[in-house]
């Protein structure tokens, strides 16, 4: 055998595995698709045309529900082409300007590095934006910002950075540039990568689009398990630790630090169950399920075609009053749960999502059922706020420092981006001119409630340590927020007996009271500072959340209140569901608490997360659990789940097995599947799926059959379908990858081979994939221009 070595012989071993790309009918744009018939539903000429407004013009553009008022806080020349903003202890906004995005339809110029971070200022207090400083400049793309102690984090469209941020005399200017994670955004098009850096109640900050989350620790702190130090600077050091992998664009949470995401085709999705409540056991890691809140209907003011697809059957409105509007949620933004002072009290931890596509802000009411989230609209075939100009495109919202909602408006005519737009839009975005005016305009607005004051904007900076304390309680929840961060980060432990006696003053039983009860909790465990009095205080409370976010803390407990805390916890897990689901959980934290487990197992196992909670908690006792229970306990799947521990992740991948040609090609589709194909985008990092968008590889029988697969791969498949025993119903529409021109034959087959032998898929080494199974079905299905369905496979 001749061998040939260098990068001559990887680069003919790449030739000869993947093929040469297949020819294909050139397209003009990335996302079309042969034989779909791109017909408008609505003839253009009765299509509302889409001027460029001025702010004054926008505001009254806008439909909103009664009671509600909307100001322009800032607009250019104060703020460009805004995606996501965050206050700062002065109530200043921080804002990510991504002023290259799609300039026009081909996105020309987009890769140029000049976007921006700006502070956005009112400095007389008249409640609008009027003094602008830059901090940074000439940025890729940035897309995330966030404040820390010390600075901001910011993300481009690769990477993060931690920005010092140092103030005199009323300006600011940049200290310490560093970049503190290099592949926080790697891997993804524009619109599927990591974002949103969110501070949450257990101080870490958790993103969309990913599985890692990040927490700044002092200098002498102990790393916790499971995470590794990647940077540090005369503030603090920070770690990072996996996560589950969650949501799109944009990312929140309520008073009690559970996480809500969304899905572009589907809104706000709510987690029962606190960040990483499974993924206490290192030999399991069940998905984290997000419940949809409400359902995927939107009620747009304005026709609405310039949206991707819209020439397809079901996406717009064909007939009636309401012809030409969108149906369903086909861009959903960063949501948040609204936790602020101004608005009346039923508007309260409601889930507001943006569509800008259908520019409109959506609000659906969260409701606490039995093992699940769920919710419905707020108002009936109406939404919150629409807007009849079409170039309001709201990215996303936040709670503000006065107690209203402020909306972020890109204020751009082109919403889609060039890796997935269709001629059919980009014909749409011609014909009323929406590919003119981009990145030199932006909007930022106060959703609030007329009869009602605004909260005062207080300088927490200039507050004391002790005079931080009381905010804690505050009822809007930039106070509470933001005097915790400011605590937690700087370790200001001088608090902790005023925080201590503050929350031992308040009545457990006050069910009003939960929302400053878990702050307090959770500054006091930020804060190292958990003691066992507090702890059997508040576990329990009447309110579920206060008792779990109790015993949720309690897992910081010195090693000599273990014995008491385990007391605890059987007795939090005897007061019903869900408390005993976090006894399930916390008794991860201390030695042999298997007594905890095995009582919530006899009492609740048929009930929703209490096997996977269960199995968590046990962590690395799994094997002592058994000892306890003779090895045998009456519940079968759990002896199948115990059995199972260790083995899922040590088979995932089935690579070792395959020929050299097999390992070549499962490498190839491993880059293709995290980069160029950008499948992870839909069915996440992990193969698990993501809600709204695509669904898990896990057990999926749709891997076994090569012809469906690659029928798939080319075509692609609209839902729902069953993966298993799971019922993927998405919005979503996988569109296949038949006339993309930089997708060979040999690399959809990389890709089979990649995902048919990861995540515990394995095939023998004589079926794989190759370029010519990918032909020969090409060429079969060659009329084929639709995706198929779950019956046509």
């Amino acid at each position: 055998m001749i061998k040939i070595k260098g990068v001559f012989a990887a680069l003919l071993l790449a030739k000869l595995l993947l093929g040469a790309a297949t020819a294909v009918v050139a397209q003009s744009f990335n996302g079309d698709r042969d034989g779909h018939k791109m017909v408008d539903v609505v003839a253009k000429s009765d299509i509302p045309p889409a001027p460029v407004l001025s702010p004054e013009q926008a505001v009254k553009s806008f439909l909103l529900q009664p009671g509600f008022t909307i100001d322009v806080v800032a607009n250019e020349p104060q703020v460009f082409s805004p995606v996501a903003i965050a206050f700062d202890a002065k109530g200043g906004i921080w804002v990510a300007e991504m002023t290259t995005y799609m300039p026009d339809v081909r996105g020309t110029g987009e890769m140029q590095a000049k976007g921006s971070i700006a502070l956005l200022e009112d400095t007389d207090g008249d409640g609008k934006v009027d003094r602008r400083q830059v901090l940074l400049d000439n940025l890729l793309l940035p897309r995330t910002v966030s404040v820390v102690h010390g600075g901001i984090f910011y993300a481009d469209h690769n990477s993060l950075y931690f920005a010092e941020v140092l103030r005199q005399d009323g300006n600011i200017r940049l200290g310490v540039h560093d970049k503190v994670d290099p592949s926080y955004a790697q891997s993804g098009s524009v619109e599927h990568k990591a974002n949103g850096m969110l501070y949450n109640m257990d101080g870490w900050y958790y993103n969309a689009k990913s599985d890692q989350r990040y927490k700044t620790l002092s200098l002498q702190a102990e790393v916790p398990a499971g995470a590794e130090e990647i940077y540090r600077n005369r503030y603090w050091k920070l770690v990072r630790a996996a996560t589950d992998y969650r949501g799109q664009w944009g990312i929140t949470h309520d008073d009690y630090g559970r996480l809500y995401h969304n899905g572009n085709s589907s809104p706000i999705h709510g987690e029962y169950l606190l960040p990483g409540s499974l993924l206490r056991n290192p030999g399991f890691w069940p998905d984290m399920p997000a419940h949809s809140i409400g359902d995927n209907r939107v009620y747009p003011a304005r026709m609405t075609p310039g949206v991707n697809r819209g020439y397809m059957d079901g996406v717009l409105i064909s007939d009636g009053d309401n012809k030409g509007k969108l149906v369903n949620f086909t861009a959903a933004s960063a949501s948040v749960v609204y936790r602020g002072s101004n608005l009346p009290a039923r508007f309260y931890g409601a889930g507001l999502t943006p569509e800008p596509a259908a520019n409109l802000i959506s609000a659906r009411q969260i409701i606490e059922g039995h093992g699940e989230l769920n919710g419905e609209n707020l108002f009936d075939q109406q939404e919150l706020l629409a807007s009849t100009d079409e170039r309001f495109r709201p990215v996303a919202l936040a709670n503000a420092p006065d107690g209203s909602v402020y909306i972020v408006d890109m204020y751009h005519g082109i919403l889609q981006h060039k890796d997935f737009l269709t001629s059919y839009l980009a014909e749409q975005i011609k014909d009323r001119k929406l590919d003119e005016n981009n990145n030199t305009m932006g909007r930022i607005y106060r959703l609030r409630w007329q009869e009602r004051t605004l909260a005062p904007i207080a300088n927490l900076l200039e507050l004391s340590d002790k005079d931080l304390v009381p905010l804690l309680t505050h009822k809007n929840a930039w106070h509470r927020d933001t005097a915790r961060r400011l605590l937690v980060q700087t370790q200001a432990v001088n608090t902790a007996s005023d925080i201590r006696k503050l929350l031992m003053k308040s009545d457990p039983s006050d069910m009003a009271q939960a929302y400053a009860q878990t702050s307090l909790l959770w500054t006091l465990y930020g804060l190292n500072a958990v003691d066992l009095a507090t702890v059997k205080r508040f576990i329990e409370a009447p309110s579920p959340q206060v008792a779990m976010t109790a015993a949720a803390v309690g897992e910081a407990l010195p090693a000599k209140d273990h014995k008491a805390y385990k007391n605890l916890l059987l007795t939090l897990a005897k007061t019903g569901y869900p408390q005993a689901l976090q006894a399930a959980i916390s008794v991860a934290a201390v030695d042999g608490g298997h007594k905890v487990s095995r009582y919530v197992l006899d009492q609740y196992r048929q009930l929703p997360y209490v096997r996977e909670a269960v199995i968590s908690g046990l962590g690395a006792e799994s094997k002592a659990f058994l000892a306890s229970i003779d090895g045998q306990y009456p519940d079968q799947e759990i002896m199948d789940i115990l059995a199972g521990l260790g083995k899922k992740r040590q088979d995932a991948s089935n690579r070792e097995n395959l020929t050299a040609s097999g390992q070549a090609f499962y490498d190839a589709g491993k880059a293709l599947y995290h980069g160029r194909a950008a499948c992870a985008g839909c069915h996440g990092a992990h193969g698990k799926g993501v809600p709204g968008l695509g669904p898990t590889f896990w057990g999926s029988q749709w891997l076994a059959n090569k012809e469906k697969l690659a029928k798939v791969l080319l075509h692609g498949l609209r839902g729902p379908i069953w993966v298993g025993q799971e019922y993927w119903n998405t919005a979503a529409v996988m569109p296949g990858f038949a006339t993309r021109e930089d997708m060979s034959d040999g690399d959809l087959a990389a890709i089979a081979v990649y995902i048919r032998n990861s995540w515990g898929n394995s095939v023998s080494p004589d079926s794989v994939f190759t370029a010519e199974d990918i032909a020969n079905t090409r060429s079969a299905t060659a009329s084929r221009n639709t995706p198929y369905t779950e019956r046509e496979l």
